[in-house]
């Protein structure tokens, strides 16, 4: 696979995060060097909010169509990457103040579910 210029990963990503409806206008995005990295909020274009098996999906696509970058989601109600998935909280738990004291809830990725190979 050709190396992607940083135009032609970014085009990527949007295609991925539009066939993911993830809703641009929550979720900031940029690639360089051989990273992708997200943060904002995590919702869908309908307002409704992922779940954890649709993270994985999501990670699995970037891993799929940019097979050489490293994947980091840092939004405020969920972080992941390659090989995790932790939820952070959802839109109340945010307004409640210093009461987040316990623990994200993880969800590992088992990258033997998936074949990676390009179609």
């Amino acid at each position: 696979m050709k190396k992607l210029s940083r135009m032609e990963s970014n085009k990527e990503a949007r295609r991925i995060l539009n066939r993911h409806s993830v809703d641009l206008s929550y979720c900031q995005y940029s690639c360089y060097g051989s990273e992708v990295r997200m943060s904002g909020w995590l919702c869908k274009v309908d307002g409704s909010d992922f779940n954890a098996p649709q993270i994985e999906a999501l990670v699995h696509d970037f891993q799929r169509f940019l097979p050489t970058y490293m994947i980091f989601g840092e939004f405020d109600n969920w972080n992941f990457n390659s090989e995790r998935i932790s939820f952070v909280g959802d839109r109340d738990s945010l307004y409640k103040g210093d009461e987040e004291d316990e623990m994200p809830t993880v969800y590992e990725i088992d990258p033997d579910d998936y074949d990676f190979e390009a179609s």
